[in-house]
């Protein structure tokens, strides 16, 4: 689903992928935050069309108008959860920080039930969890 939202003009462009964090406390009283922060937190959105609409914007100078599409979540999660086409998801209770799967065992989304788009594969986890990498979505 195509949704329309306001970016910095030195990061709109095509193709481009980000992650949206949330509002920031200089923004909380702009005029424009219901259309800037209009994305879901957590989640990495992909430009798909810069719009010629601009904006003068105390954060980033100037914003212009993009349209963006939700891209799915890549997590990690137990083995036998994997075998679903939907899941209810909970990060892996996991306190090793420093790994490099860390953020695929925790990435910053709600806990509950998504889709699964695809698997990507088995993930090798120091703490010997048997878990796979996949793409999950929001339920349609």
């Amino acid at each position: 689903m195509m949704v329309v939202t306001l970016i910095g003009k030195k990061l709109a462009k095509e193709g481009i992928e980000f992650m949206y964090l949330g509002i920031t406390k200089n923004c909380r009283s702009c005029k424009l935050k219901t259309v800037c922060s209009n994305l879901e937190e957590g989640r990495r959105y992909r430009i798909t069309k810069v719009r010629d609409k601009s904006h003068k914007c105390s954060l980033h100078g100037e914003v212009v108008a993009v349209e963006v599409e939700k891209l799915p979540i890549t997590a990690n999660v137990k083995k036998e959860q994997a075998e679903a086409t939907a899941i209810e998801w909970h990060p892996i209770k996991c306190d090793f920080i420093g790994c490099t799967e860390y953020g695929y065992c925790n990435p910053p989304v709600k806990e509950k039930e998504y889709r699964i788009v695809s698997i990507a594969g088995d993930v090798e986890c120091p703490k010997g969890y048997e878990l796979k990498k996949i793409e999950m979505d929001d339920m349609k």
